[in-house]
């Protein structure tokens, strides 16, 4: 939350003087102080280096007030800044990169798991199917008409659910694109999960059963972060 706030100091008090006028990010929770840390470093990151992380306690009236984005003057006791604890942002650390380091290995997995698939099809495997030339299923993948998954140092594998009746590809492969972007991964994942936006089917379920345009506002809601 971001808020305007004004800091009258006790100098101005005195004279009368107009209040100084500044910005809080406001979180009505306590943060560790590993969580300030990652605040602070964020902010600098983008630039913003007169932006200090700090707490501050509200009387519950007023936190509420803040709450409800509320315009009105309050008093907050700000409390002093403890850095993080040099073993308690060292553990952080170290629990964060297992955290990547177990994702990255559950991603090799499942490749690992498809390249298995006797489903995921080399260019000549897929050639075949459809019955037409290598280049032919380069140039498709190309202008995006056929989804590819690379594989790094095993080529690329195409799987064969994109092949429906009279060996014809799924429809509006270039349209979700255009919406998901270029990365194969990504519309690879859209296609296989389900989505409350198509009744709990999944999205290659309901191309398939030629509910195009139903699976592109899905996909246009991935990108707006409206999925679920």
């Amino acid at each position: 939350m971001v808020s305007k706030a004004h800091f009258p100091s006790p100098a101005s008090r005195r004279r009368g003087a107009e209040p100084v006028e500044g910005t809080a990010l406001l979180a009505l929770r306590t943060l560790s102080a590993a969580e300030l840390r990652r605040v602070s470093q964020a902010l600098a990151t983008e630039g913003i280096r007169d932006l200090h992380a700090t707490r501050i306690v509200l009387t519950p009236d007023d936190a509420r007030s803040v709450s409800r984005g509320e315009s009105v003057r309050i008093a907050a006791t700000i409390l002093p800044h403890k850095h993080a604890d040099p073993a308690t942002a060292h553990n952080a650390d170290i629990a964060l990169a297992e955290a990547l380091e177990a994702a990255r290995a559950r991603g090799a997995a499942l490749k690992d798991e498809l390249l298995a698939d006797p489903e995921m099809l080399s260019t000549a495997g897929l050639a075949e199917r459809l019955g037409m030339s290598e280049e032919g299923i380069r140039l498709k993948r190309k202008r995006r008409e056929i989804l590819g998954l690379e594989f790094a140092k095993r080529g690329i594998r195409y799987p064969a659910w994109q092949i429906v009746a009279d060996r014809q590809l799924l429809p509006a492969l270039p349209r979700l694109f255009a919406v998901l972007g270029d990365d194969p991964w990504r519309l690879f994942r859209f296609l296989r999960q389900h989505h409350s936006e198509l009744g709990g089917q999944r999205a290659l379920e309901a191309l398939k059963g030629g509910r195009v345009e139903a699976v592109l506002a899905a996909a246009e809601n991935v990108t707006t972060g409206a999925f679920a």
